[in-house]
């Protein structure tokens, strides 16, 4: 059974090894077997998913093991963080819509199961009740939040559904692709898109011609244009527009040269042209807290419901800031945030997760408004259903919000600057265990969708569309998908 696709060639039957000078030597299965007995032998293999049909060997099931025990240890941990479902969602090339889902917690990443939704996704009852069970199968109380990683298509109709209702699973989008709507919608109302497009087309010219590069190298003092690398290739547009704009006096410098005049003559008046300059800027200054914002998210490690909140606050002040030194109106920018982050990124853990932020919480800025109140009290509400708990997490919550008893101590700006929301919870606040518990699942909870993990759909689709493959063909193909996914998962956390 062909478990990948090659790259046009025949692969070589088991036990014939190609050879450097281009002659094959035959080996025998078992000596093919005992060289992939190493455990990072194995882990390559099977995170590659190289063509490979002896699933019965030793090799394999010693993988297969070592994986179980591993998710078990993960599964094991929900009880006491609870875990994000995350949903990975596409169409693959003959129009099919298929879907995986995974569960993330402080302790790793699971792969769970992918699906053929294909004859279900105008069916938002059928889809409602096919997550609904799978919620089940993982355990309601372990289960926190789902995160989309879209708001359109079948996967926006759900995630309509699940806010509709009283749901005990709160539903999200991932922050990443929230942040890459609010950057199209913005683009969008400000007609910015055409500064992006002439902004590459200087980014390219530099780029593409050596002699280009080393002129602009002289004419600024031996300096690039660079771009920092992201993992999210939509926000790298926006990074070549600040690149950019910081090397306006170095392109106009380089411009200035007679050859330039004569032989490039339109960007030579592009680069001239102070109109452009000052919508470039204008770009740079509603675009840039976005983006760092985001970037911030992920390179500090900081994907979790406790930092949404106040970073997005954040964000909106800083674009106020600088747009009001240019004397702009920020209103309409805000509004663009307010209309994603309403209707796709924020739930109640959100709010719930600022408040429970220690470093937040306890900082001179923190405003408890309405909307944080009532996130704090829906969440406890839905995440705790023992009224007894309920009543003794509300008494603690006071003792929290005074400073009281073990938090007097440890909410001292010293006791909190050093560690996460969660630890910081796990380490002080033993005293107040039910409170403790509360915080904890909150604040181990993700604002990232399952695009971090960059899972491989090649799989999923081979494994979900399995006409004509035996019962036993099809259980080593989940297996191999089993083992496969969740190695993979393992090396990117």
């Amino acid at each position: 059974m062909l478990m990948e696709e090659t790259s046009g060639h025949t692969p070589n039957r088991v036990g014939e090894v190609q050879m450097g000078n281009g002659h094959k030597r035959e080996r025998s299965e078992e000596a093919d077997k005992q060289d992939l007995v190493s455990n990072k032998a194995q882990k390559w293999f099977f995170q590659k998913c190289v063509n490979f049909s002896a699933v019965d060997s030793p090799s394999f099931k010693e993988a297969l093991k070592e994986v179980q025990d591993r998710v078990k240890k993960i599964k094991d941990s929900w009880a006491m963080t609870g875990c994000s479902i995350l949903l990975d969602a596409w169409v693959d090339q003959k129009g099919h819509n298929l879907v995986s889902f995974v569960a993330d917690c402080p302790a790793g990443a699971v792969y769970l199961t992918s699906f053929d939704v294909s004859d279900i996704k105008n069916d938002v009852i059928a889809l409602t009740s096919l997550v609904n069970g799978l919620i089940e199968e993982v355990g309601v109380r372990n289960v926190t939040q789902i995160v989309a990683f879209s708001t359109s298509g079948w996967v926006g109709e759900l995630g309509e559904q699940f806010a509709s209702h009283n749901n005990e699973v709160f539903w999200s989008v991932s922050l990443s692709h929230c942040f890459e709507l609010m950057l199209v919608n913005i683009v969008k109302m400000y007609s910015f898109g055409d500064i992006l497009g002439k902004v590459n087309s200087i980014w390219e010219f530099i780029n593409n011609s050596p002699s280009v590069l080393k002129i602009f190298r002289e004419q600024g003092h031996g300096k690039d244009i660079t771009v920092s690398s992201s993992e999210f290739e939509f926000v790298t547009p926006y990074l070549i527009l600040e690149s950019i704009f910081k090397a306006k006096k170095s392109l106009a410098a380089m411009f200035a040269l007679s050859d330039w005049k004569k032989n490039l003559k339109a960007m030579s008046n592009l680069v001239k042209d102070s109109s452009f300059w000052k919508k470039v800027e204008r770009v740079v200054k509603c675009t840039s807290p976005l983006i760092h914002g985001l970037l911030l998210f992920s390179t500090a490690n900081n994907q979790h419901v406790g930092y949404i909140y106040d970073t997005m606050d954040r964000i909106k002040e800083s674009v106020a800031r600088e747009l009001n030194h240019s004397k702009q109106c920020y209103k309409p920018f805000w509004d663009v945030l307010d209309d994603v982050w309403d209707k796709h990124l924020h739930n109640p853990l959100h709010a719930a997760g600022y408040f429970l932020n220690p470093s937040a919480f306890y900082s001179t800025d923190f405003h408890l408004d309405p909307e944080v109140a009532t996130g704090l009290i829906f969440s406890l509400l839905h995440m705790e259903q023992e009224r007894h708990i309920q009543v003794k997490i509300a008494a603690q919550l006071d003792m929290y919000r005074l400073g009281l008893d073990c938090f007097n101590e440890a909410s001292q700006a010293d006791q909190i600057s050093e560690i996460s929301p969660a630890e910081w919870w796990a380490q002080k606040a033993s005293h107040h265990p039910e409170l403790q518990n509360f915080a904890f699942k909150i604040l181990s909870e993700t604002c990232e969708g399952a695009s971090r993990y960059k899972l491989k759909r090649s799989l999923a689709v081979k494994l979900l569309l399995t006409e004509g493959m035996s019962h036993c063909e099809r259980k080593h193909l989940e297996e191999l998908a089993f083992v496969h996914y969740n190695l993979h998962l393992q090396s990117q956390t």
